[in-house]
């Protein structure tokens, strides 16, 4: 069998880095991509080729393609995977933070599928995943400008996946729920460098509850073995979400309707009324 080459952004830790881990143990030759290279060094081997770049940096970018292109000669799958959370008031956020939330979480999904999609068209294959959220549906009161930046996610995924569809590229979405990684320590850390009027704290301290259940939250390695599974399968799933957080959250969305579903989200943040 011809060696599968994948390239996994977000690779440094959490989802990204046990998916790059579990493609190479499962003999893809993959390119770990984030912006700490110290922490791709650490899971550098025969399978994992580390590459520092910031997703914000299209330049860096197309230099990245250009070296898998001159080495490996093509590209199968791309994980798309880097992003980070900026919780806040939609009115505290500052808009620089706004931008920057876009930046990484959608534009710099787009700027690799762009850099990517010339060879996969050329050669009729490949794959794509794109790492969305539970949050990709629906919103809460604090999760506003992450959740829209998912929600991007979402429309540029389905968009993409109707325009390659017959020239034999795969366009798959996963929605992880809560899963156990350094993502909410760091999103809680984010929050507190934005300041809130007081009218506001009842709302960050729903939010903390909310993500309080993180340490009793599955690892990554179910959204690794999801990857894996999308990637070899024939057919593979338009949009997965998963632990059954995940996909209970969407279903009540859409049973309960906006008005109902926005008050069990209030009881859930133990919110007044």
């Amino acid at each position: 069998m011809i060696q599968q080459i994948a390239l996994v952004t977000g690779a440094s830790s959490g989802i990204g880095r046990a998916t790059a881990e579990l493609l190479a143990r499962n003999g893809y030759y993959v390119f770990a991509i984030a912006r700490r290279l110290h922490r791709l060094e650490e899971i550098r081997s025969d399978q994992i080729e580390p590459i520092q770049l910031d997703v914000t940096d299209g330049e860096a970018i197309r230099m990245a393609v250009d070296h898998v292109i001159s080495t490996k000669g093509k590209i199968d799958i791309l994980v798309n995977n880097a992003g980070f959370g900026q919780l806040g008031t939609i009115e505290c956020v500052p808009m620089e933070a706004a931008h920057r939330q876009f930046e990484v979480n959608v534009f710099g999904y787009a700027r690799f599928m762009q850099a990517v999609l010339p060879h996969m068209r050329a050669r009729k294959s490949g794959c794509i995943v794109n790492m969305t959220s539970a949050m990709g549906k629906m919103t809460t009161p604090g999760f506003g400008w992450y959740s829209a930046s998912k929600h991007a996610i979402e429309a540029l995924t389905d968009a993409v996946r109707g325009e390659v569809m017959n020239q034999g590229i795969d366009v798959v979405l996963i929605a992880p729920g809560l899963i156990r990684t350094e993502f909410v320590p760091r999103q809680l850390e984010l929050l507190d460098t934005i300041a809130h009027p007081t009218v506001y704290h009842e709302i960050l301290n729903g939010l903390r509850h909310l993500l309080a259940n993180e340490p009793q939250s599955p690892g990554p390695a179910i959204i690794a073995q999801a990857v894996l599974q999308a990637v070899t399968s024939s057919n593979p799933p338009v949009r997965r979400a998963l632990p059954l957080d995940s996909k209970m959250a969407v279903a009540a969305r859409w049973l309960f309707g906006a008005r109902l579903f926005a008050w069990a989200v209030r009881q859930q943040m133990k919110l007044k009324f």
